[in-house]
Order: structure tokens, then C-alpha cells, then sequence
């Protein structure tokens, strides 16, 4: 029997590039829930950094798209007395990776910054890691952050991102009953009543958030899979923008040490001649 391969429904702004029909690996800033990179490499094959165990990802050997800003310059002094120089990398207020240069090859990605979450285990009818658009409010209460899609053909719960639950509906977003419509169609995904949910501005027209009271985070986010693997082939207008990628969660190389040492390839970024660092 081959490997397993679970697939995913993202827009064509969440994965960016699609290098052939190569997998693609999804990593979100692991304090912050956002969406930091998106690479065709699994960071648990990649070695580190003997000095600090950052991970050293050869951005020309693999297709690396960051979402990342500008972290500034630090000096850091090492315990060899040498002094280095990072040109960090931030997800809002946190580095989560550096380079030794604006333009150099080699992407530093700081010991335990980055994280992902599978929907392997919600497909199978397991336990799947609840993603940070769905977060607890206080009060029994359930905080889901909205992007929504207007004048399709249908009312339907597209995907659901790090960042987003991504639903359509038939009215226009600027219509007197697109509130209405929304929450219709979420009371029936949820099975909750219309008393129970709220909806709060977000940061544009598009974009809102659902406040959901005597529902836990992993009810909601299971409910919004289950709607969302119940949903026809067409898709309605959304349909043109959705792409299929494949996600594998992220775990420790197994000897990361050895594995930075060794031969050429990744290992020669630790100890070789390519202006990478130790």
C-alpha cells in the first residue's frame, strides 16, 4: 500500500505558487496562528544549526514563499567571540527566521517557531488541532474569524485556513440582508439557534468575526469540516479560485546533529563553504 495523502481545499492567496503537482507545506508562527510560510520542503528532513538549532532551509534547492516582514538587524556574539549579524524575519511583533544576508541563499528558521496542523485525524473522523481562526472567548463563548465570498450560486462553508472560515452566500456583501443570510446559514451548520451567535466587524467588508455562545472551539471547528466535506464538486463562483495541496504536520528530526554534519546537500549550510554560518 502507497503513502497516505490527505488532500486540502486552500485559496490561491493562503498557498501561494504551486510548483507542479509537488506537496506543499503549510507553517504558521506558533505563538501568533499566522501564516508564515510555504515551502515544498518538510521542515522535520531539513538540518540545523549547530550554534543555535535553527533550522537551515537552501531556498534554490526548494520553493520558499514567505509571509513574513521586515525584523531589522541584530548582532549577536557568539561564544567563539565572533560576532554575527541577522537580518530577521518577523510575524508581527516575533522573529521566527533570519538570514546572514538580505539576499543569501540559506533560510534560518528559529528553534520552535514555526508550527502546522493537519486535517488528517477530521477527515478520518478523529481529533484534528483546532486552527487559530477559531479561538475561545471567555464566557462559554466561541470566537471564528469570517472571509466571506458574495453572489455565488449557493450558501455553503468553502474551507476553513489558519486565518479563516471561508463561507459564501448569495447575496451581495453589501446588501440589507447579507447579516441575515450569513447567520442563517451558519445556525444550520451549526445546529445552534440565532439567540446564540453575534457577528462583530473585521478588518474589511469581507471580513467578520462570529462570536458563538455553548460551543468549545473543537465542537465548532468539526462541525465547519463535517459542512465542509458535505459540499457538491461545484463550487459555485468560488470555484475558480480553489486549488488542492497536500499538508504534513511538522515534527523534530529525529538526529539533527548528524544530519548537519555529513556530506553535501542541506548539511554542507552548518560546516561548508557557503557563507553559512555555524
Amino acid at each position: 500500500m502507497g503513502p497516505r495523502r490527505t488532500t486540502l481545499t486552500y485559496s490561491s492567496e493562503d498557498v501561494g505558487p504551486v510548483p507542479g503537482d509537488k506537496p506543499l507545506f503549510v507553517y504558521y508562527c506558533k505563538a501568533s496562528g499566522k501564516h508564515a510560510l510555504t515551502t515544498d520542503c518538510n521542515l522535520a528532513n531539513v538540518p540545523r544549526r549547530r550554534t543555535d538549532h535553527a533550522l537551515v532551509l537552501d531556498t534554490q534547492a526548494h520553493l520558499v514563499k514567505l509571509y513574513t516582514t521586515d525584523g531589522g538587524t541584530k548582532f549577536l556574539r557568539r561564544k567563539n567571540g565572533a560576532v554575527e549579524r541577522q537580518f530577521r524575519l518577523n510575524c508581527g511583533k516575533l522573529p521566527v527566521a533570519y538570514r546572514n544576508d538580505p539576499d543569501g541563499r540559506y533560510l534560518y528558521i528559529m528553534d520552535g517557531a514555526l508550527t502546522t496542523y493537519s486535517a488528517d485525524d477530521a477527515l478520518l473522523g478523529g481529533r484534528a488541532p483546532v486552527p487559530p481562526c477559531i479561538l475561545p472567548a471567555g464566557n462559554n463563548k466561541t470566537q471564528v474569524a469570517l472571509e466571506i465570498d458574495d453572489r455565488g450560486r449557493m450558501r455553503l462553508v468553502l474551507r476553513v485556513t489558519a486565518d479563516f472560515v471561508r463561507v459564501q452566500i448569495k447575496s451581495s456583501i453589501s446588501s440589507s440582508g447579507m447579516q441575515e443570510e450569513l447567520l442563517e446559514l451558519l445556525r444550520g451548520v451549526l445546529g445552534v439557534r440565532l439567540g446564540q451567535m453575534s457577528l462583530q466587524r473585521g478588518e474589511s467588508a469581507r471580513h467578520k468575526i462570529l462570536l458563538i455562545e455553548g460551543l468549545a472551539p473543537d465542537v465548532v471547528f468539526n462541525k465547519l469540516q463535517a459542512s465542509v466535506a458535505r459540499n457538491p464538486r461545484t463550487l459555485g463562483r468560488s470555484s475558480k479560485h480553489v486549488i488542492n495541496t497536500s499538508i504534513v504536520p511538522m515534527s523534530a528530526p529525529e538526529e539533527p546533529a548528524g544530519a548537519a554534519g555529513t556530506g553535501g546537500g542541506p548539511g554542507a549550510a552548518d560546516g561548508g563553504a557557503a557563507a553559512a554560518p555555524k
